[in-house]
């Protein structure tokens, strides 16, 4: 798999990754093409010896094997508030790279997923319809946003995060295959009662996700108004006019119409947060299946 350049990724001899953490390991093959896998780094109990645990039958490898690495999950965006619009153009396209880097992420995590333990279950082909999802939107996302179309790409945010809520509902039931195959056979996820007896409404799963991660109920909050129709909308088409008092333009037209540079990158941070939760969820599985070949 090929994913970014050299340039992206962090060899071994120059610093290696906090243990535990989740990471992408590789090698350069002949062709000059990176290698990659899924795992974490393992120290021995007297932190002399390191290994990747990224084969898919639990086994350890040397990290020089895989002598590079990369973070799974993105670093959180901090906005810098000195910034022109201008110069925030710039910054957009480093965050939508960023954001793109997530197609050969999950493409790397669901090989692993499929590969990994002693077969696969029906939890595999529910993720399966998560990953395929989430890329479909971070195309349709970055597609938009470079087309000068926010309004569209903005309610994608919505629908990522829908992915990741959704994901989070296995960890909510005490019989995550049994749930995977009620969604696959067509039984709505809000139809559906976690271990509390709690029915795994949006808002539910809003509130439980929030638990560990805060952020999201405001994004859900806010994206959902780009969702349904609303004061988003209107705003967008009709706004004061720039040097006349008392006075409203109103624009129609299918392209942007007085959206900053700084709303697209904030869109499109939530997107890579959105991706981080999801890439933590479902490694967290990926490292579930290869512990149990291990037993």
């Amino acid at each position: 798999m090929t994913m970014n350049t050299i340039s992206d990724w962090v060899h071994i001899e120059n610093r290696l990754p906090m243990p535990e953490h989740s990471v992408l390991v590789g090698k350069l093959t002949e062709d000059n093409t990176m290698l990659t896998g899924v795992g974490r780094l393992i120290l021995t109990n007297d932190h002399n010896g390191a290994g990747w645990l990224c084969t898919e039958d639990g086994n350890f490898r040397a990290i020089t094997a895989r002598p590079y690495w990369m973070p799974l999950m993105e670093e959180k965006i901090v906005l810098p508030t000195n910034l022109t619009d201008d110069k925030l153009s710039d910054l957009l396209l480093l965050y939508l790279n960023k954001l793109s880097c997530f197609e050969d992420k999950f493409k790397a995590l669901a090989a692993a997923m499929m590969q990994a333990g002693n077969g696969l279950y029906p939890i595999d082909f529910y993720i399966s319809g998560v990953v395929t999802r989430s890329l479909s939107l971070i195309f349709g996302f970055d597609t938009l946003i470079k087309s000068k179309n926010y309004l569209s790409a903005a309610h994608l945010v919505r629908t990522l995060l829908d992915n990741y809520l959704r994901l989070s509902a296995l960890w909510l039931v005490t019989e995550p295959h049994k749930i995977a195959t009620q969604v696959w056979e067509g039984t709505p996820i809000n139809k559906i009662a976690d271990r509390d007896g709690k029915k795994m409404t949006d808002s539910y799963l809003r509130d439980k996700a929030a638990e560990t991660y805060p952020w999201i109920t405001n994004v859900y909050n806010e994206t959902s108004g780009f969702i349904h129709f609303s004061n988003k909308h209107i705003m967008n088409a009709t706004v004061p006019h720039k040097n006349k008092k008392m006075t409203m333009v109103t624009y129609f037209g299918k392209f942007d119409h007085e959206v900053t540079n700084e709303s697209r990158i904030e869109a499109t941070a939530c997107m890579i947060e959105i991706c981080n939760c999801i890439c933590h969820a479902i490694f967290g599985w990926v490292d579930t299946k290869r512990l149990e070949k291990m037993q």
